[in-house]
């Protein structure tokens, strides 16, 4: 398995658009087996000085190929022009999962 972080600020007026991509991406996430772990909008607190408001969303995929896979299908469907256009600022990272209690331990 693996998670795809996404973290980003809408453009103003562009929130309905991101609504579209989210519909669209989640049938194809699903489809290929991933699913949405968290989410989370509206931040109620900035820390370290941090002054972007950015919304966060954590899939994960069963797998790298399958993430691709998406991806794929994706661009095929042109659906990534809805996300780009509607948002700002967008951080996107693929993480394997990290097994934090024994990593401490170790």
């Amino acid at each position: 398995m693996v998670y795809a972080l996404n973290v980003f600020n809408f453009v103003p007026g562009k929130e309905s658009q991101y609504r579209d991509y989210s519909v669209l991406a989640g049938r194809l996430i699903y489809g290929f087996g991933g699913k949405v772990v968290s989410s989370g909008w509206q931040p109620i607190r900035r820390m370290h000085e941090d002054r972007e408001r950015r919304q966060m969303i954590v899939v994960e995929f069963p797998s790298e190929a399958v993430f691709q896979q998406f991806i794929d299908e994706a661009e095929k469907q042109d659906i990534h022009r809805l996300r780009e256009e509607s948002t700002t600022d967008y951080i996107w990272t693929l993480y394997e999962p990290w097994d934090l209690r024994a990593w401490v331990k170790a």
